[in-house]
């Protein structure tokens, strides 16, 4: 126990949380490849393609980690460099509508290659020996088997090329900026000085070869019909982490589930490993592929998962102009000059000619210059000769992340965690949940934050009440502060990571002895019946507002000790019990409103319904009286359950769908009785009455049927199991998948948005359903069956429990390790997730040599 603690700052390369595992040397059967003395690492897969890495120091292990990484994910670390670098309109062309050609422009502006590479030569010493070891690694299995020979969907491409430890360090630098200068890509390659705003794509030239920042300033520049397109920020991920601590762990061990919801295509995608240098360091989990070490899972003595915070990583700032100088604004009694930068890029066109195209590109003293009117139709928040946009990134400086989690890593007790957190606060963008062997659960919010002054808050929070625009924004997930106005400049506090930042003493968190847990909702509910209060920031979240269905389901799983319950007849988990929890798949809805639904039904079992239009006028789904007897008794012989085999989640799915945003509001027409900030878990509750009137339509039977006419015109019975209607494709496979959307409810969530940013040169990424059957069904046409297609959710499912001999644990990878399509791995992750046939972690070393698949040595 505990005897990693002295591997000392040679562990920082373990990037984004690094842990080590498992045992070994070179004394099994196998393989071997390369020669030298520099690096000797071996390399035991086993069930799922798992690589356990082992070695004789850190160095060796991480090298290993590298040349398995090249082995499973070429395509997406060589891809990533490619993009930060601002080079993939030289290496791909300028791309559909000039996207490369975007892409390079802001990465180029936000600057997060060229920050990376200042920082570079004041690293560790063991950073740079570390992040050194993985490029070396991935290099050595790219120059074994060369770009014609790598598994993946890049095979053969000419900018997959041996990278520099450099590239490494950057791209791990570039994904603290996700939640934050990655989501605004578009809208800084769109933002122009009023005079230089090209017209409406229409009369847009063809051949412009910067096309795509043209198109994107012509939506901000047209007439105003352009729609608002949905939310600001797009939130592709999100996850539920769970610690259970002694009081509800049967052996009284801290117990976790990790349970991240992230996208199944593109770079977002986890990478499974275990990790050792025997005697000293023994960890597994998953890491964004990539990247070197271990972002989410457990040592001997700790483990841990994150959550995508509710929290903002930025602040938006709206800048009064001077008038007739649009690069001019005002701030308090002065005016101050926007900065500008001609950023050259190059372009391949069709013909294999290179061209440079050069853009001049704006920032005020906080950021970067924007212009969101492609999403929002709302002229103030674009650049007019009025106004213009701007932000502040929290963690463009971020180059603390390598040491947090080294010592994260090191840590042999909860304490120990903590303090890495305290010490460092380089975690970007997510929660922590948390726990050890002694059974303690911990939960905090320690995300890079804004720091606002008081009087800065109570200012921003009397806006969001009173100024639409402001409103409108926080709607969209965008804090809009007036940036003419110095009170809303950030605050330097000591003990913050960095200037401006809220100091670890103010952040959110709680520890208990029962559980905590999160599920993307802000800080406030970390537990059924206690709320986190305090004098946070209201940028960490907002608290005493109503939770998802997801969060509040969360909830009630945790706090259910009846005997009838998931933790059984003791109210304490064991890590079956806990496994089974993860994946039980009730809808909260469904389990709140399913039986008033059926008696409300029953007791009218048909309803007469207008047509349903769109605004254009068309008609979508027609008058009609429709008969609700099956409908309703599909709904009554169901359990709540998203499974494979349950009838009843599509239809009820479809009802929720004719809701929208009220299925998981407040009060209204589905649901009765208000939120209550003093029960957030509890609130809203209870079906909304029907009307008094006798003859006024029913909204929840109107909906009812509603949902009865979209599968009719699917072609699909009331009574369709999920399973022949929600799938994911896995090498022209089609394979069903479990669980419910972010509308359900449930743990397990599943979708098909969010792909992530792919050069999108890979056809062979599976279809998804085209369009849908009506307004706010999900369910579309693939390849002539309706689906609800999935390319989104959970991803990495691991339930892990400390007891008397160490961490026990199990686990899916919901897509396998491997890029390979044609890999058998590829297609059986999926199966075995479908089939919720959990995978053994294997963590013993005499476990791991007896099951080994393949053994190889690899040497520099």
């Amino acid at each position: 126990m505990g005897t990693h603690r002295g591997a000392g700052a040679a562990l920082a390369a373990l990037l984004l949380g690094g842990a080590l595992a498992c045992s070994g040397g070179d004394d099994s059967p196998g393989d071997t490849v390369g020669d030298g003395d520099r690096y000797e690492a071996t390399i035991r897969r086993t069930e799922g393609g798992v690589p356990h890495v082992t070695g004789d120091s850190i160095a060796d292990v991480v090298f290993g980690q590298g040349y398995a990484s090249g082995e499973d994910r070429t395509c997406d670390l060589a891809d990533q460099v490619v993009k930060i670098k601002g080079e993939r309109a030289l290496r791909l062309g300028a791309g559909e509508d000039d996207a490369n050609v975007a892409s390079d422009l802001a990465w180029r502006v936000m600057g997060v290659y060229d920050r990376a590479s200042e920082d570079w030569p004041d690293v560790s010493e063991g950073v740079e020996e570390l992040v050194t070891a993985f490029a070396d690694g991935w290099n050595a299995h790219l120059a074994e088997v060369g770009a014609d020979g790598v598994a993946g969907w890049c095979r053969g491409e000419d900018w997959v090329e041996a990278i520099e430890p450099l590239d490494v360090y950057a791209y791990a630098r570039s994904i603290t900026v996700y939640a934050s200068g990655g989501q605004l890509v578009d809208y800084v390659t769109a933002a122009r000085p009023p005079g230089e705003q090209a017209p409406p794509a229409d009369d847009a030239d063809d051949d412009d070869t910067a096309g795509a920042a043209d198109d994107a300033a012509a939506d901000t520049a047209g007439d105003g019909e352009t729609a608002t397109a949905g939310p600001l920020l797009e939130r592709p991920v999100a996850s539920n982490g769970w610690a259970i601590g002694t009081d509800r762990s049967a052996n009284g061990g801290g117990m976790l589930v990790a349970n991240p919801h992230f996208p199944w295509e593109g770079e977002l995608r986890f990478w499974e490993s275990h990790l050792t240098i025997p005697g000293e360091l023994d960890a597994y989990g998953v890491q964004l592929s990539g990247l070197p070490g271990i972002g989410i899972g457990f040592n001997e003595d700790v483990a841990w998962t994150h959550t995508v915070s509710a929290g903002n990583r930025f602040t938006a700032y709206r800048l009064d102009l001077v008038p007739g100088k649009p690069t001019t604004y005002r701030y308090g009694d002065e005016e101050r000059e926007m900065t500008s930068t001609d950023v050259t890029i190059e372009v391949t066109g069709d013909d294999g000619e290179v061209e440079e195209v050069t853009r001049t590109m704006w920032s005020s003293h906080y950021g970067p210059i924007i212009d969101v009117r492609a999403v929002m139709d709302i002229p103030q928040l674009g650049w007019t000769e009025e106004s213009a946009l701007t932000y502040r990134d929290a963690n463009i400086d971020d180059d603390e992340i390598l040491d947090q989690y080294l010592a994260m890593v090191q840590a042999g007790d909860l304490d120990e965690l903590i303090a890495a957190h305290e010490e460092h606060q380089g975690i970007p963008l997510f929660n922590t949940v948390a726990t050890d062997r002694s059974g303690r659960a911990w939960y905090a919010d320690t995300s890079a934050t804004p720091n606002l002054s008081p009087e800065a808050i109570a200012a921003f929070e009397a806006q969001v009440a009173s100024d639409f625009l402001v409103g409108a924004a926080v709607d969209s997930g965008l804090v809009l502060l007036d940036g003419s106005d110095p009170l809303f400049e950030w605050v330097d506090d000591e003990g913050a990571r960095d200037p401006g930042l809220v100091p670890f003493d103010r952040m959110p968190m709680v520890e208990r002895s029962d559980y905590v847990f999160n599920a993307n909702d802000s800080y406030w509910v970390p537990h059924a019946t206690e709320v986190l209060e305090g004098d946070y920031s209201p940028l960490h979240g907002w608290a005493g507002t109503p939770r998802t269905p997801r969060t509040r389901e969360n909830a009630v799983v945790l706090d259910d000790t009846s005997p009838e319950g998931p933790s059984g007849e003791d109210g304490r988990f064991d890590l079956d019990e806990l496994a089974d929890a993860a994946l039980q798949n009730v809808g909260f809805p469904a389990r709140q409103l399913r039986a008033d639904i059926v008696a409300r039904c029953q007791a009218t079992p048909s309803v007469a319904v207008e047509a349903q239009v769109t605004d254009d006028g068309t008609e979508v789904l027609p008058a009609a009286t429709v008969d609700l007897t099956e409908a309703c008794a599909v709904l009554d012989g169901w359990d709540g359950a998203y499974d494979l085999d349950r009838a009843g989640p599509v239809l009820f799915r479809e009802l929720l769908s004719q809701f929208g945003g009220e299925a998981q509001a407040d009060a209204g027409e589905l649901w009765a009785e208000p939120f209550d900030p003093a029960d957030p878990v509890g609130t809203p509750s209870g079906l909304a009455a029907a009307p008094a009137d006798p003859n006024a339509p029913d909204p929840v039977l109107v909906n009812l049927a509603r949902a009865v006419q979209v599968l009719d015109l699917a072609g699909l019975p009331v009574d369709v199991p999920l399973g022949d209607v929600q799938a994911a494709v896995r090498d022209g496979e089609r394979i069903p998948v479990h669980g419910g959307t972010g509308l359900d409810g449930t743990t397990n969530v599943v979708g098909r948005g969010g792909l992530a940013s792919y050069s999108i040169l890979d056809d062979e990424i599976p279809d998804l359903p085209s369009g849908d059957y009506a307004p706010g069904s999900g369910l579309g046409d693939l390849d002539g069956t309706p689906t609800y297609g999935i390319a989104n959710g959970t991803s990495f499912l691991l339930a892990v429990a400390f007891g008397d001999d160490g961490p026990e644990a199990k686990a899916f990878l919901t897509y396998g390790n491997t890029e390979d399509r044609s890999s058998d791995l590829y297609t059986e992750a999926t199966q075995r997730f479908s089939d919720k046939g959990w995978r053994e972690v294997l963590f013993d070393p005499e476990a791991i040599e007896d099951a080994a698949t393949t053994t190889l040595t690899v040497r520099a």
